[in-house]
């Protein structure tokens, strides 16, 4: 007998003034609430910790549809991807976050991409897959489907999560 399951997926909203959102599940935020605990200089980029105005916000998140479009992705949300890639019940995240200060005279960041894997029903743990500095810009992320892997990008810079069979790893990739 099939154990229906009483957590519910995270769900996107557009706000009033046109910013799209996500809801993470309880188990999600709690982990996410969690981590930004312990790395109390860290903040979960979205359009508002960005500091993107509405329009702006807008205009990002239009161009950001068009990326996963392209690439025939599922449209999830600019600042986090969730899918199956450490092949457990649960859905994995990824989002990233960026330091509060700046780490030098140009004003860049410390940035993390953080994986929640789930340890039981709705409940998660944190793997800092990838950390790196570059300003305060994130254009997107997306779950690739034929790559297999999260991949995320801002102006001249990308990278990549991706499982690897034991745990969540990354890889950036910076422009000129």
């Amino acid at each position: 007998m099939a154990i229906a399951s009483s957590v519910k997926a995270q769900q996107t909203e557009t706000t009033p003034d046109g910013r799209h959102i996500v809801r993470f599940t309880p188990g999600q935020q709690a982990a996410i609430d969690q981590f930004l605990r312990t790395h109390p200089n860290m903040l979960q980029a979205n359009s508002t910790t960005l500091g993107l105005a509405p329009e702006a916000c807008t205009e990002s998140y239009n161009e950001w549809h068009q990326i996963v479009d392209g690439t025939k992705a599922v449209p999830q949300s600019p600042y986090a991807a969730w899918g199956n890639y450490s092949h457990h019940a649960t859905p994995d995240l990824v989002t990233p976050f960026f330091s509060k200060t700046s780490v030098n005279n140009w004003g860049w960041r410390r940035w993390e991409i953080v994986a929640f894997e789930p340890t039981g029903l709705d409940r998660f743990k944190p793997i800092v897959a990838l950390t790196d500095s570059w300003g305060v810009c994130f254009d997107g992320i997306l779950n690739h489907p034929i790559r297999k892997r999260v991949e995320f990008w801002c102006k001249s810079m990308g990278g990549d999560v991706r499982w690897n069979g034991v745990t969540f790893v990354g890889k950036l990739a910076k422009g000129d």
